[in-house]
């Protein structure tokens, strides 16, 4: 469950009005076979609580490319069009290059516009009424970067030489600064960190960097987010003080790349993976996953 407002990224997801609730269900690979059953007798547990759900099992995943050639098959799409929401397992995508597949919740976080990635991390103290050593929030972005996966090699005199496209646009990272400051407003210290390297990456992290910072002022958010404060990290003075001094972070957000790493990071200083749970999420869709690949 995870333990923070996350008023915006559910407005599709509103139960007021609704008499029932449509969940896709993608165990795909590994312990996705596990965790996803039991996520569903969880949902059942809640009764009234919740609209009645109504499980729509899919397939996907690495194990099924090895039997059909490919990883998502349109059917799965074409039945999570027709969902509320969806919960996915896990992937098991190889490390060596497999001619033919790409990961499949790669694919999903783009056909479903899934722009933002939200994973709360929040330590367990020894007391419960201490307040935790860890309690922030990674709010990475989920559609661009290196992650467009524009990559080419060639053969020259130096032998051979690969190059990969990284994309960052002022439409992604407005829209990932708006989904942080969002989640910023509903959380009491107010207070949003912009992860980049723009002192290297002057153009591709500038531009990331600018177009965050230019959140507050813009027209339609018509003064909400000034009681925020902003900082900005470097991403590897920013993975050090995630373990030096994490309690100075409340907010993150950072462009594709950069928060895979600092979410993964994150979840060491609270256990391990499995103790932070996330959503993939857009405007109109959310989709929760067990952990964030």
């Amino acid at each position: 469950m995870l333990r923070t407002p996350l008023r915006a990224p559910f407005r599709a997801l509103s139960t007021a009005t609704r008499s029932s609730l449509k969940i896709g269900l993608i165990p795909a690979d590994g312990i996705g076979k596990e965790v996803i059953p039991a996520a569903q007798k969880a949902i059942e547990a809640l009764g009234s609580d919740i609209p009645k759900p109504e499980f729509v099992p899919l397939l996907a995943g690495f194990e099924y490319f090895t039997r059909h050639g490919e990883a998502l098959p349109e059917e799965t799409v074409s039945a999570l069009k027709e969902c509320d929401c969806a919960l996915f397992g896990a992937v098991s995508s190889p490390s060596r290059r497999v001619t033919g597949y790409s990961s499949p919740i790669v694919a999903l976080r783009k056909i479903l516009d899934l722009y933002a990635n939200i994973r709360p991390v929040i330590s367990v103290a020894a007391n419960p009424a201490d307040k935790p050593d860890v309690d922030l929030v990674v709010v990475r972005e989920n559609t661009e970067c290196l992650y467009v996966k524009q990559e080419t090699i060639t053969t020259t005199e130096n032998g051979r030489e690969a190059r990969a496209t990284r994309l960052i646009t002022e439409r992604a990272s407005r829209r990932i600064g708006k989904m942080a400051f969002e989640l910023a407003l509903d959380r009491p210290r107010k207070h949003v960190t912009i992860i980049h390297k723009s002192n290297v990456l002057s153009i591709t992290d500038g531009l990331f960097r600018e177009t965050v910072r230019a959140v507050p002022q813009l027209p339609e958010v018509n003064g909400r987010f000034d009681g925020i404060t902003i900082a900005e990290q470097l991403v590897d003075s920013a993975v050090y003080r995630l373990f030096r001094e994490p309690q100075i972070y409340d907010v993150m957000v950072a462009p594709n790349l950069y928060g895979d790493i600092i979410s993964d990071a994150a979840a060491a200083l609270v256990g391990s993976l499995g103790l932070v749970p996330s959503i993939n999420a857009g405007d109109d869709f959310v989709m929760g996953e067990p952990h964030h690949c």
